[in-house]
């Protein structure tokens, strides 16, 4: 490539034959390798941000939509979609946060370094910094041509988004699946099956999948390219074009999680159907029973563990249970039930109840819902409000410099 431009060059102008005075081919590729991972970086930044924001205001939408929280894919505890969605966009921000570490390392000029160790002629390489728009010049000059970790770096940030975005689209390919029916993909996010009219195939969320498998193996492979001895010129022919790749692709699979979660539908009749066993309020009853008796938390586990299994022996679920089950459950534990109450067991037992009690900081009650989701709209627009001015301040720079280049060319007229 720059052979070939430096020929096309050579054929308008003798002034070719001054351009390669201490600079190597290589710089030329590898300044505009920083500027590619800049721009990148801030796009897929942006559009973190952005899923962030819509993340934000649909747990708003959903903060009283009741549904089970699951671990192992076994119904847990009562939650709301809304507390869920949030879950997913705090590690986005801690994305956003290494995107910002990343920006500032990229952000730092290669040019001027002659091959590797500067050149009797002086290139002013604060001045070519400033110029292109870097915040500096990197520091040493044969680090410069040849730094490995901000390639992984950039690989490993956008495989982290890209995995973050793909466990939130696996749990929704469960969650539309017939199985659990929470939620329905808007119709331009489906794709429907070539053989099976009744299907319903959640084609964008397993595009993202695999943009997270692709860029898993993007990683592996730009580590495996790095580890060579230094001064390799093979372990960047691929990184030039891999690594603003990874991050273009993870910031695309960021603005279309973001879309698939604003036009979906979460059907709240199916998700509060999922609770009507009640299973998912027993660590709730442990400890409404615990505070009543002042039995110690393990001993009020065992009581509503065998609550559970007397009930289940008799075709019953912990919906369906007494304050007489209840009570015998205690006396077959040695303790007292004086104080339990078909209050005590209502409260429990009721889903509404068990996320409004949950207050505490990170909790599911809709009020703290409602701060956390305040808290997220004011960090993702901090993080735009920076992107918004590293970008501002390239453009400056690189538009001052192409009138620099237009003057020049005029007068060489």
């Amino acid at each position: 490539l720059y052979t070939n431009r430096e020929a096309w060059l050579a054929t308008r102008t003798s002034a070719v034959g001054w351009l390669g005075v201490a600079r190597a081919r290589r710089e030329a590729l590898t300044t505009a390798y920083h500027l590619a991972l800049c721009d990148e970086t801030l796009r897929l930044g942006e559009a973190l941000a952005m899923t962030t924001e819509t993340l934000s205001r649909m747990s708003l939408r959903h903060k009283d939509s009741l549904m089970p929280d699951y671990t192992y894919l076994q119904a847990a505890q009562p939650t709301t979609f809304g507390h869920y969605l949030q879950s997913f966009a705090w590690p986005m921000l801690r994305d956003l946060d290494r995107l910002h570490g990343l920006h500032d390392r990229a952000d730092q000029c290669p040019a001027g370094i002659g091959s590797s160790n500067g050149s009797v002629t002086a290139q002013n390489r604060r001045g070519l910094a400033e110029r292109l728009g870097f915040r500096q010049p990197v520091r040493h000059a044969r680090d410069a041509m040849w730094q490995a970790d901000l390639t992984l770096e950039a690989s490993a940030v956008a495989t982290t988004a890209a995995v973050t975005l793909d466990r939130l689209a696996e749990d929704l390919m469960i969650f539309a699946s017939a199985e659990f029916g929470f939620v329905r993909l808007a119709d331009r996010h489906a794709r429907a099956s070539k053989i099976m009219p009744q299907k319903r195939n959640p084609f964008a969320l397993a595009f993202i999948r695999a943009t997270a498998n692709r860029l898993i193996g993007v990683q592996a492979g730009m580590a495996a390219a790095a580890r060579m001895p230094s001064g390799q010129m093979d372990s960047r022919l691929f990184a030039y074009e891999a690594a603003p790749d990874a991050l273009r692709s993870a910031g695309e699979a960021a603005l279309l999680i973001a879309e698939c979660v604003e036009s979906l539908h979460f059907d709240k009749t199916r998700a509060l159907a999922a609770l009507s066993d009640r299973s998912a309020c027993a660590t709730d009853l442990v400890e409404r029973v615990m505070a009543a008796t002042g039995a110690d938390y393990r001993a009020a586990h065992g009581v509503v563990g065998g609550l559970i299994r007397a009930l289940e022996d008799n075709g019953r679920s912990l919906a369906e249970a007494s304050v007489d089950d209840l009570c015998a459950a205690l006396r077959d534990a040695s303790l007292p039930s004086i104080s339990v109450t078909g209050q005590l067991l209502a409260s429990a037992l009721d889903p509404v109840a068990c996320v409004a009690s949950r207050t505490d900081v990170g909790g599911a009650a809709p009020e703290e819902v409602e701060a956390m989701a305040e808290a997220l709209t004011a960090a993702a627009a901090e993080r735009r409000r920076d992107i918004d001015a590293a970008r501002a301040h390239r453009k400056t720079a690189l538009d001052r410099l192409l009138a620099e280049a237009a003057a020049f060319a005029e007068d060489a007229r």
